[in-house]
């Protein structure tokens, strides 16, 4: 077979995989909002009150202003130093503990307010592998298209740049704390404080629709990384879903960590070409 037919049948293939794929999505993801209009969500907010609020309005007040400072510069932030990983992580990890006992000054059970005992291990893998397969067609279509629009101002989170020169020149040291921080504690204290905290306190005084949608768009600002935005206001939705079609945090959680595993399992294949780019 000429080349040339050969590369027009293996892109037909391709197209026609990457449709099914979309389709596939679509339908799990349209059953998940169909029936959560239909029943309502399982994500339980009356346990927060008007000091979640505040701190919340707060806290959102900073993450808008990372939104006009990205729009103002139009840049990507800084490249980031080996040393500086798991010092960054472990002060974000401080942070969202002391927002944690905050809740538990309060007399708020953490597993209670956030269905950690829901669902036992094998579900919580379960839903979390099946929903995060579903997200992956729409992310990549989003990233696509980004990628499409940026052109030559295309550029990854730091983090990613990092990790990939690590992988480059065989410093599994490095790729071992990115991987700590990206794997484990990135997961554990983003679901706490975007889905656990600001999507619950949101949902409780302005709706799971509204609160949902602001919460997704800080949650990519978060990252701050212009390429990236679409795509982790995608996932962001996604996991947002996920949280309230189960009634547990530990599935958006455990799709997090995930995605972020993956994500990284596949950046090593292809900085050691051993996968396109």
């Amino acid at each position: 077979m000429a080349p040339t037919v050969l590369n027009a049948v293996q892109q037909t293939v391709a197209g026609a995989v990457g449709i099914g794929l979309l389709a596939g999505a679509a339908v799990i993801y349209g059953r998940v909002v169909a029936r959560l209009r239909r029943e309502g969500g399982s994500v339980q907010t009356g346990g927060f009150d008007l000091p979640d609020l505040l701190v919340s309005i707060v806290l959102g007040s900073f993450f808008g202003g990372l939104v006009i400072r990205a729009v103002l510069r139009h840049t990507e932030t800084q490249a980031m130093k080996p040393e500086e990983v798991l010092p960054s992580s472990l002060t974000f990890a401080a942070f969202v503990l002391g927002l944690a006992l905050f809740l538990a000054y309060r007399r708020l059970r953490l597993v209670e307010l956030f269905g950690l005992a829901r669902l036992r291990g094998l579900a919580v893998l379960g839903w979390a592998v099946l929903l995060l397969f579903a997200s992956f067609p729409f992310v990549a279509v989003v990233n696509a298209v980004t990628l499409l629009l940026l052109k030559n101002e295309a550029a990854q989170q730091p983090l990613v740049e990092l990790f990939r020169a690590a992988a480059q020149r065989g410093d599994f040291s490095t790729m071992g704390v990115i991987a700590l921080a990206g794997v484990i504690i990135a997961p554990l204290c983003e679901e706490f404080l975007f889905r656990g905290y600001f999507y619950g306190v949101g949902k409780r005084y302005f709706g799971a629709w509204v609160s949902g949608l602001f919460t997704a768009a800080l949650f990519a600002v978060f990252h701050a990384s212009l390429t990236s935005l679409a795509g982790l206001f995608v996932l962001a939705i996604a996991l947002t879903l996920s949280y309230e079609r189960t009634g547990t945090l530990a599935v958006p959680i455990t799709m997090h960590a995930l995605f972020n595993a993956t994500s990284l399992g596949v950046l090593y294949l292809q900085a050691t070409s051993r996968l396109p780019t």
